[in-house]
This record gives structure tokens, C-alpha cells and sequence, in this order.
């Protein structure tokens, strides 16, 4: 066989070999979406991508239909979307929790060695908050409470290692407090718990709490961020409180959502979803739903994501280890 036939075979083989890959990215999607949340209604998980995915139909051609599996933390769902079929149509709704906290430090929920990154969608500092007729009314005044009364304040969590829990676990381990914790499906149902008063303290996000901030039936305690939320400009800072390793805590408190697909998903599938997300997020519908909420759109693309995904991972390994001595 001559020189020329060989290569040519080769060249054929080899379009062949892509030829499938990239027709199927070419048409996808040519049916419904279904993107899994983690957690439970009403929490920001579903209300971010219930707002950003309104208009999935008009950048992608398909719905995107939300499917809530909440339990574990996370990890249930979490699990789902990484046994799902690795052709584009099954995403997951990840955050810090099932994405990062529980794989690094339980082995449980899915990292960014089992699961593809798309985007980042945004993030959001953790707003402590408590009950209005709690025996305090700052956060200073709190954690002498707490002191004086070792056991007896009872904080809701969204669940077992989310940012929440991690900074209790910190804050117990690094100033000798003690507090009960009770976990919950999410951010939703801990501001149920608040308002039933079966929690003292509990967490939210400002898309979550924003509805309460005028209604008296909440109190916002402190803001876990360098800066006073321009939303919430009465609450103070960790810093401004004076906490101790107050950067650190920043850091733990930072909630991401992003959306991720089982290993294995074509990368020319990873980029088109990527690139249909970063125009829903600039949709005016959507940018207008989200400044309602008092939330922000903070966008990654599939490498930005997968980077930062990955040394998070790292620093959540070394804390665990830390917490756990």
C-alpha cells in the first residue's frame, strides 16, 4: 500500500473516530433538560436556578426542568447526577457542601475528580441570624450568651458540613463554645425552623433572607464578608465584630452554586451548556428577578470553575483534618 493510501485511511479513520462526538454536540439538545438541586424548596438553590433557567428554552432551544432530591446533605443528589448518563441531558446543581465539604472531608457527595465542571453561576456570603426575641440582640451579645449558657443555643444548619455547619464546627473548636446543631435539607427549611422557633440561630443567604429583612420576624446578626452588603448596610462584618481569623471565616462562609455534569460528558456539550448559562444570566428578565432577591450573578467558565473548584477541594482536606483532631 503506498505512502499516500495509508495516510489517507488515516485521515478517514480518524474523522470517523470524531465524527459521532461532534455531530451529537452539534444537535444537542433535542429534548428536555433535567438539572438536579440538592436541596430542598425554597432555598437558594432553587430559587437561583429556578430564576436563571426561566429562559433556558430561548439560549438553548429545550427546557431545563428542575428535579429537587434533597437528603444527605447534598450527597444523594449529588450521587444522581454523577450516575447519570454522561450525554448532557441529566445536569447537577452543585455547591460547597455535596461538591466540596462532604467529598474532602466524609468521602461522600461527589468532587472535582468525579464530576465535570460547566460554569459557576455565583456566590454569596452566609448572614447569621436568629430569632427576634432570643436573649440577644447582636452578635457580640450572642456568643456571651452562649459562653454563660454552654449547650443551651440551638442553630440550624443547611445540612452536615455546609458552610454554616463548618463555621460553628470552627468557631467550637477554636473558642472553646458549645452549641447544639441541628442539620436540615437546606437553607429553606432552617428560616422555617426559625420562624416555628424550633432554632435560635440559624444562617440564610440574601436571597433567602431578603424577604424578612423588613418584616421584624428575623434579625440579621452579622455578615460574613469583608464588606457591609450594600443590601444590608446596618449589619456588620466578622471583622467589624472583631473575630478572630475573620478571613478565614469569610472563606468558609462563601456559598457557590454551579452546574456540573457526570464524567465523561462530551466537552463540546461542557461548552455549549457553559455558553448557554452565561447568556441566561445576562438576560434582563433574569438579571432583574435576581436583583429583586438581592442576590448577584458571579460567572465562571468551565476552566475558571474547575481551577477554583479544585483548590477549594484542597483547603477544605486540611480543615477537616484540623476539625477532626
Amino acid at each position: 500500500m503506498s505512502s499516500r493510501k495509508k495516510w489517507f485511511l488515516t485521515v478517514l479513520l480518524l474523522i470517523s473516530s470524531f465524527a459521532p462526538g461532534v455531530l451529537w454536540a452539534q444537535e444537542y439538545p433535542t429534548k428536555p433538560i433535567t438539572l438536579i438541586i440538592p436541596f430542598g424548596p425554597g432555598g437558594g438553590h432553587d430559587l437561583l436556578f429556578r430564576a436563571v433557567t426561566s429562559v433556558a428554552v430561548d439560549y438553548l432551544g429545550q427546557p431545563i426542568l428542575i428535579r429537587l432530591m434533597p437528603g444527605g446533605g447534598g450527597a444523594i443528589g449529588a450521587d444522581a447526577g454523577a450516575k447519570a448518563p454522561p450525554d448532557g441531558y441529566t445536569l447537577f446543581a452543585g455547591g460547597n457542601t455535596p461538591s466540596t465539604a462532604l467529598p474532602a472531608i466524609e468521602g461522600r457527595g461527589k468532587g472535582p475528580d468525579q464530576m465535570e465542571a460547566i460554569c459557576q453561576v455565583n456566590y454569596n456570603p452566609t448572614i447569621m441570624v436568629s430569632r427576634p426575641d432570643a436573649p440577644f440582640k447582636t452578635w457580640k451579645q450572642m456568643m456571651e450568651w452562649v459562653k454563660a449558657n454552654p449547650g443551651k443555643v440551638v442553630v440550624g444548619t443547611p445540612g452536615p458540613w455546609s458552610p454554616p455547619d463548618v463555621i460553628w464546627k470552627h468557631l467550637m473548636k477554636e473558642t472553646g463554645i458549645s452549641v447544639k446543631t441541628v442539620p436540615f435539607d437546606g437553607g429553606g427549611p432552617v428560616i422555617l425552623a426559625l420562624l416555628g422557633g424550633h432554632v435560635d440561630v440559624g444562617s440564610a443567604l440574601p436571597i433567602i433572607y431578603s424577604p424578612y429583612k423588613s418584616t421584624g420576624k428575623i434579625l440579621a446578626l452579622l455578615t460574613m464578608e469583608e464588606k457591609r452588603l450594600a443590601d444590608l448596610p446596618n449589619v456588620p462584618t466578622t471583622a467589624e465584630e472583631g473575630m478572630q481569623g475573620a478571613a478565614t471565616l469569610n472563606m468558609l462562609g462563601r456559598s457557590w452554586r454551579g452546574v456540573m455534569a457526570p464524567k465523561g460528558t462530551p466537552r463540546a456539550i461542557i461548552e455549549k451548556v457553559a455558553a448557554a448559562f452565561k447568556k441566561m444570566t445576562e438576560d434582563k428578565s433574569v438579571m432583574a428577578m435576581i436583583k429583586q432577591t438581592g442576590d448577584e450573578i458571579h460567572f465562571l467558565g468551565p476552566d475558571e470553575f474547575a481551577q477554583s473548584w479544585k483548590n477549594e477541594f484542597e483547603v477544605y482536606k486540611e480543615l477537616g483534618k484540623a476539625i477532626k483532631k
